[in-house]
């Protein structure tokens, strides 16, 4: 009996966490301005006229933020290409060099590593995630 309750609270806990998953992808600006119109009709009590406008401002700046976020995934593309991020990172780091003691560095650094390498398994978790 009790691994049947437990096996069903597995299950519960699995089914709610891609549930979660699948309300993070990325939705259209329309499809987000719709969802959050619903969520302030719904608190607000907003009349249908009111709904229609509310939609519509919702709309636009779903839109602008869309816009605004390709921008900045296009200037932080660039920037990386240029070597901007790079030599901003290899300065911080030598300018830690001259802090730390040579322990304390090699840990920090060590400690870098390990952050980029759970960053790279995210990210390529999400790519797979999306092409399911």
């Amino acid at each position: 009996m009790k691994k049947l309750l437990l096996v069903a609270a597995l299950t519960a806990l699995t089914v709610a966490a891609q549930a979660q998953e699948k309300e993070k992808e990325r939705r259209t600006p329309q499809e987000r301005a719709k969802a959050q119109t619903e969520r302030m009709t719904k608190e607000l009590g907003l009349s249908p006229e009111q709904a229609s406008k509310v939609e519509a401002i919702n709309a636009k700046y779903a839109e602008q933020a869309d816009a605004l976020r390709a921008e900045r995934k296009a200037r932080m593309e660039a920037e990386r290409k240029e070597g901007k991020v790079k030599a901003v990172r290899e300065a911080h780091g030598a300018e830690l060099k001259t802090v730390l003691s040579e322990e304390q560095y090699k840990q920090w650094q060590a400690k870098q590593q390990e952050m980029k390498e759970k960053h790279q398994e995210k990210r390529k978790e999400m790519r797979e995630h999306r092409r399911q």
